[in-house]
């Protein structure tokens, strides 16, 4: 299989079951990923809740979790998933747990963002969903100077089985790139083109979804291929223990992705990185910043000697979270 798996690339297996890639650091033979469709027939194998809808692709129903990420959800789709096959559990040498992962040889289909925004460029007919997420990508485009190669759809979009309620999630490759369209979004919001979507207090702070033309509109980053830093292995991660603490943010070019990436300066001079696994905490402070961190402490090693991390969303409890400390 000819390609290099990225964060939010879309993946649909043999069962009908709907990943979504996480991350960019993968075994060769498996993606690391995270479920979030599930076949009706299979639901029964399940101790979620669920949203209260059905989406069709191909003419197969399906269903989604109500909660996509909490560490109660992730053992139960762990156990329920060696229930349809023991492969999609895979123990991972480099972080010494049990991971969700697809094999390689599962996968029926990938929907990668940029292609399947090359698929809604290239129609002859769009509907009135597909009209208007063309329309804000090219708008975004035209006014952050960023080419329309450089950004990608995904979600319901991506896999045709969208609906009035759906919103337009939109990637854009690159940090750069990322920084140039926010700073397009904001300027919509300036001019009255767009409204700001302010739902909570993540909004406030990333600034990244708005309504333009009746529809919600997201906005994230994907890196490009060239900033891919990590191999699977090169790396091996230990959990210490849970910790709170404060940091100074000293970099925070990887912030916008998933994982986010935050260089830190804390008390403890050890640990030089706090890393989220949940999308909500990426671009949430920038260089400079205090940050108050509830996460697990992790111990890395690699050929480059060895440090500490926090990890904001490691699986083991509920309330992990990074958030700018004001005043200080």
């Amino acid at each position: 299989m000819r390609w290099t798996p990225r964060d939010g690339d879309i993946i649909l297996t043999d069962e009908n079951l709907i990943f979504y890639t996480m991350g960019y650091a993968h075994p060769d033979d498996r993606v690391i990923a995270y479920l979030k469709y599930v076949p009706l027939n299979l639901k029964h194998l399940f101790d979620v809740p669920w949203l209260p809808y059905t989406w069709h692709l191909e003419g197969v129903p399906l269903v989604r979790p109500a909660k996509l990420y909490s560490p109660k959800i992730y053992r139960s789709v762990i156990l329920a998933l060696r229930r349809i096959s023991e492969d999609y559990v895979y123990y991972s040498p480099s972080d010494g747990k049990e991971v969700v992962t697809v094999p390689k040889g599962k996968v029926r289909r990938v929907y990668v963002p940029s292609e399947c925004l090359k698929f809604l460029l290239s129609k002859e007919m769009l509907d009135p969903i597909e009209e208007r997420a063309v329309n804000v990508i090219r708008l975004l485009s035209e006014r952050s100077g960023v080419p329309l190669s450089n950004f990608g759809i995904h979600g319901s979009i991506s896999l045709q089985m969208h609906s009035e309620e759906s919103d337009v999630d939109i990637t854009v490759y690159g940090s750069e790139n990322f920084r140039r369209v926010k700073d397009a979004l904001a300027r919509l919001v300036e001019e009255g083109v767009a409204e700001p979507l302010l739902a909570d207090q993540f909004d406030e702070l990333r600034r990244n979804r708005v309504v333009f033309e009746g529809m919600r509109v997201v906005v994230n980053a994907t890196r490009k291929l060239e900033e891919i830093r990590e191999k699977y292995g090169h790396y091996t991660y230990r959990a210490l223990g849970p910790v709170e603490v404060e940091c100074t943010v000293t970099e925070d070019w990887e912030a916008v992705f998933r994982p986010a990436v935050y260089g830190v300066e804390c008390e403890d001079g050890r640990i030089r990185q706090v890393v989220s696994m949940i999308g909500q905490f990426r671009d949430v402070a920038h260089g400079g910043e205090r940050v108050r961190v509830k996460g697990m402490l992790e111990r890395v090693e690699g050929t480059d000697g060895g440090w500490l991390r926090i990890v904001v969303g490691s699986g083991v409890g509920d309330d992990e979270y990074i958030w700018p400390v004001r005043g200080v």
